[in-house]
């Protein structure tokens, strides 16, 4: 039965015993020791003695009634909390198993780039694991370094054979700077080098670095994977970045050393 069937059934058994005892008539022992007297009734009469032992009655059932009343309801409310408590704690632990464990610290050593042979290859530590910030802005730079450097290594054939107009006389390899025709080339290139590096080509966090998107549309050439933004391709670009900054900087130490440009140092006219 629930709380409140109990309390109504206590409250009607203690009614029917107040009743009862009521209607009873007070009944005098049929023998008394001699010189005993009783001591509920000495020196009252028979209707006060009645009055008071139902009097008496009635407050002892209703305090009986009252006092099991209030135990019923502090169990009920002991139960209702201990109910609530349970189920706080089942969410609570719920919600613990479903969130998902924090993701892994930035590690540089499976980021495109890390190829055969040499793999990851960092002897100096410049990479941190867990600074992504930090290898956003390095990779950014050997991208854009691996790339100047192609262009340089090409720029070299490219100047031995071919002279634009107005530069027939401009001499090949690292004196061209000197000129001053090749002089004021650079200053002209000067305003479009900081236009792509500050505006149109800025890196940050927010997209990969040297991602720059497909401009020219390469991807859709028909050459196959050659102009996708795939990993393979990715790593292609990398590795021959770092092959031509090896190769554009042993190009002008040869000529340094023997005042020959990037094709006399093979021999060639």
């Amino acid at each position: 039965p629930s709380d409140q069937e109990l309390v109504a059934g206590t409250w009607a058994n203690m009614q029917s015993v107040a009743f009862a005892n009521a209607r009873a008539e007070v009944v005098q022992p049929a023998a008394q020791l001699r010189g005993a007297s009783n001591l509920i009734t000495s020196g009252l009469p028979p209707h006060s003695a009645c009055s008071h032992g139902i009097a008496a009655t009635w407050l002892f059932g209703t305090a009986s009634t009252v006092a099991a009343a209030t135990a019923v309801m502090s169990g009920h409310k002991s139960r209702q909390q201990s109910a609530r408590a349970t189920r706080v704690a089942c969410k609570a632990e719920g919600t613990a198993i479903e969130t998902p464990p924090p993701p892994p610290p930035f590690d540089p050593a499976t980021q495109i780039g890390i190829t055969q042979p040499l793999g990851y290859f960092d002897p100096l530590g410049f990479c941190k694991v867990g600074d992504e910030k930090g290898f956003h802005k390095l990779r950014s730079s050997e991208i854009k370094h691996g790339r100047v450097a192609m262009l340089a290594a090409i720029g070299c054939v490219f100047q031995h054979y071919i002279h634009f107009p107005g530069c027939e006389d401009v001499p090949n390899g690292l004196k061209a700077p000197l000129d001053p025709i090749g002089l004021l080339a650079e200053l002209g290139l000067v305003p479009v080098i900081g236009f792509l590096e500050l505006i149109y080509w800025k890196d940050d966090l927010s997209k990969e670095p040297g991602n720059f998107g497909d401009p020219a549309g390469w991807a859709d050439t028909g050459l196959g994977g050659a102009g996708s933004y795939s990993d393979d391709m990715r790593n292609k670009e990398l590795n021959n970045g770092r092959a031509a900054m090896f190769s554009i900087l042993g190009i002008i130490v040869a000529e340094l050393a023997t005042g020959k440009d990037a094709m006399q140092q093979f021999g060639l006219p």
